[in-house]
């Protein structure tokens, strides 16, 4: 690790809020394509906390391969991952 880093440890009650706030956010605060912003919120998702709420299986068949990948990769670089058991 760089000296420069330093880790920061918070409260599973602290992350957990600031998960919830992450959740609300616009799905415009992801770094997507034009095509693929347009596709989601035209199926509805509007908001981070819908994609991450939703199955794995249920983006590919809304979304198909390549969008449902790019979400996917999206919410990684924002700092978020997928809920577990999709």
């Amino acid at each position: 690790m760089p000296a420069s880093a330093s880790i920061v440890a918070i409260s599973s009650e602290t992350y957990a809020r600031l998960l919830s706030l992450a959740d609300q956010a616009p799905l415009e605060c992801l770094t997507l394509t034009p095509r693929t912003l347009a596709r989601a919120k035209t199926l509805g998702y509007n908001r981070i906390g819908q994609i991450r709420g939703t199955p794995a299986n249920r983006l590919l068949a809304d979304l198909g391969e390549e969008r449902a990948d790019e979400l996917k990769r999206a919410l990684y670089d924002f700092g978020m991952r997928q809920p577990s058991g999709d």
